[in-house]
């Protein structure tokens, strides 16, 4: 039997109608899956799945192990570029990319890994006539989320919102990732790009619905429900997911605190500054951005938050980071 099957058989009901594995038992089968692969190549993207749902950063630390080894053919420079793109090492992954496809990497393949990487670094308008030629020749969740990825880089919200649509029809999995993913990344969209918090707030709420151990969903509304004064809600969500050891969370849960009980709230903060020094020392690239907006809000360190808008603007020349460096060099000077 497929270890994924062993205990499917306990599904819900989520928000679509779509029956998939209750998210608790999903995350359990992951587990059990990085348990049985071992330190095989395929093990990679499975801890960094488990990362990217539970805020997880050990479980990063084990999926991007490989972007400092050596690779010396196309296979392991690849397999070094997914690392060093999940870390954000973005420039050096690209670099790894060009060594592949010389060394005889199928160009479809490279394709894969690139465009992501040029849609996170701001260049999304690059690969969209690729990505569009896929999903009209292949038609499918890969080709449509990938496809909304772009558009929404790109500031093509409607488009992006429509595909996002068209990948979530596709999906035919008990699996909750996917789904979850789709409706966070929606989510995400009309909140964090689109400037529209509300419309947004509903797609993160289906994202928990699929996943409710979802760290960044939770977090990510929770922003949203502070941004719009109903701090109980915040504090709330974010007390669901305050043993996870993400900053963020408990920077927010800090502030929150702090309006009434200011010894907590700066013990929180000082928390969350201890935990984002100790992950940048080991990822610098992969928290520069969000550790940057740390220390220009509730971090209260201008000086950091420049060296750190910095260094993420040399990996990624988005809208977002360059707004992040503009601000960080006005707090510089105040």
């Amino acid at each position: 039997m497929c270890l994924l099957a062993v205990v499917t058989l306990a599904q819900v009901a989520t928000a679509r109608d779509v029956p998939t594995t209750r998210g608790d038992i999903a995350l359990a089968n992951l587990d059990l899956l990085i348990a049985r692969r071992g330190a095989d190549s395929a093990t990679d993207e499975l801890w960094l799945m488990r990362a990217r749902y539970l805020a997880d950063y050990s479980a990063l630390e084990r999926g991007a192990a490989f972007a400092d080894a050596d690779a010396a053919d196309a296979p392991a420079l690849l397999r070094r570029a997914r690392a060093r793109s999940a870390v954000h090492r973005f420039n050096a992954a690209l670099a790894d990319l060009d060594a592949a496809q010389r060394l005889g990497a199928d160009a479809a393949t490279v394709f894969r890994v690139r465009a992501p990487i040029r849609i996170a670094q701001g260049a999304a308008e690059e690969v969209i006539p690729a990505l569009e030629a896929a999903a009209t020749r292949e038609p499918g969740f890969a080709s449509a989320s990938a496809l909304a990825t772009a558009y929404a880089g790109a500031g093509r919200y409607e488009e992006a919102d429509a595909q996002f649509q068209a990948a979530l029809d596709a999906l035919d999995t008990t699996s909750p990732f996917p789904y979850a993913w789709l409706c966070f990344a929606r989510g995400n969209l009309w909140a964090e790009q689109a400037g529209d918090p509300a419309r947004g707030a509903g797609h993160l709420r289906r994202a928990l619905d699929y996943l409710p151990g979802f760290v960044a969903a939770r977090l990510h509304l929770a922003e949203i429900d502070a941004r719009r004064g109903a701090t109980a809600a915040a504090t709330t969500g974010l007390a669901a997911i305050a043993d996870s050891g993400d900053p963020e969370v408990l920077a927010l849960l800090g502030q929150l605190h702090g309006t009434v009980d200011p010894v907590r709230g700066a013990r929180e903060i000082a928390a969350a500054r201890e935990r984002f020094e100790a992950l940048l020392a080991r990822q610098p690239l992969a928290f520069a951005d969000h550790a940057a907006e740390f220390y220009l809000g509730a971090g209260a360190d201008p000086a950091r938050a420049w060296e750190l808008a910095n260094a993420n603007y040399a990996e990624r020349r988005t809208p977002r980071a360059r707004e992040l460096l503009e601000r960080a060099g006005r707090a510089q000077v105040r």
